[in-house]
């Protein structure tokens, strides 16, 4: 997020690109949407995301590397993610049980730039997680394409770059 900032326009900082009311609803939905992952509501999460053409990509080693010819710990279209839920709703599925309890902070909300019905963001996140006794915090920063529809923000593209993506990690057993 910090990049993403630091290269943002100037209006986008010294202005902002948005109106307060509009700052407000874009910090209430990634507040929903963080709400809707600690509590493992998949299918309404689900419903966040607009169209068919959507990415959910957590990048491995580098924030910037190229997901079609490196590594990604996540790099989902639709039908991909869609598969993800099945997995993490399957309640045969012991790798994923029992699930964890988390708590996430979304704060640094930052609308970058709006194009059309398009809005960038920037924000960051600390998520802690407890799952069979042991306790993991994480860290990281998030890049959104939003559209603001008729029924409110959908997620249409979301990159979550978590700050210890170059170190070995346990299994994601919930959403970032």
């Amino acid at each position: 997020m910090a990049k993403q900032i630091v290269n943002a326009a100037p209006e986008a900082i010294n202005k902002g690109v948005v109106s307060v009311e509009q700052q407000l609803r874009v910090e209430r939905f990634l507040n929903y949407e963080a709400a809707l992952m600690d509590e493992h509501e998949y299918d309404r999460w689900m419903a966040l995301w607009t169209g068919d053409d959507i990415t959910y990509w957590v990048p491995c080693n580098s924030d910037d590397q190229d997901p079609n010819t490196g590594v990604a710990i996540i790099y989902d279209d639709r039908s991909r993610l869609l598969e993800r839920m099945m997995r993490l709703k399957d309640k045969a599925a012991h790798a994923y049980r029992p699930r964890a309890r988390l708590i996430r902070n979304v704060s640094g909300v930052v609308p970058l730039s709006v194009t059309g019905e398009e809005l960038e963001v920037a924000s960051s996140f600390s998520l802690g997680e407890i799952r069979t006794g042991t306790e993991n915090i994480w860290f990281g920063k998030c890049h959104y394409v939003l559209v603001d529809t008729a029924e409110g923000f959908r997620i249409r593209w979301k990159k979550v770059m978590l700050l210890n993506n170059d170190e070995a990690i346990p299994n994601l057993t919930f959403l970032v």
